[in-house]
């Protein structure tokens, strides 16, 4: 006599009794958590924005730093600074910046590519590689043509 009212009570309380659940039957399984973008860990076509603004605005050293290890590692700071000037500088101010293509297709890896129209270069595809590190995505390499 107490056991049944007990089964009926764990059983409302697990939620399995309210889901249909019978004999025989197996649990629901529980819902995936789904991962939400949020600012500390935007997607990697935004964080490829957000680091483009940066070179943009020729703030280098701070492009340099929140780039990830591996482009750190190519180069210290003044000579990125020095290299994207020169790369940079004479195309002239950004005017638009369309996304053309992103590449997911490697484990942790994206390429982000984007179709690009600058002040004194009317077309030209800027190419962005990110990583996925320490939980957010960081910049590993930067190609302009």
């Amino acid at each position: 006599m107490f056991l049944r009212p007990f089964l009926i009570a764990l059983l409302v309380s697990t939620g399995a009794l309210a889901q249909g659940a019978g004999p025989g039957t197996k649990p629901a399984a529980a819902p995936v958590k789904k991962t939400t973008v949020t600012a500390a860990m935007p997607a990697p076509d935004d964080r490829a924005k957000q680091w483009l603004v940066l070179v943009d605005d020729k703030n280098y050293a701070q492009s340099w730093s929140e780039a990830g290890k591996a482009f750190q590692n190519r180069q210290k700071t003044e000579a990125w600074a020095v290299d994207a000037g020169k790369r940079r500088g004479p195309l002239g101010a950004v005017a638009s910046r369309n996304l053309k293509s992103i590449d997911l297709s490697k484990s942790n890896i994206a390429v982000i590519k984007y179709d690009s129209v600058f002040a004194h270069k009317a077309a030209a595809m800027e190419t962005i590689t990110l990583a996925f590190e320490n939980g957010g995505w960081v910049v590993t390499d930067y190609a302009i043509s």
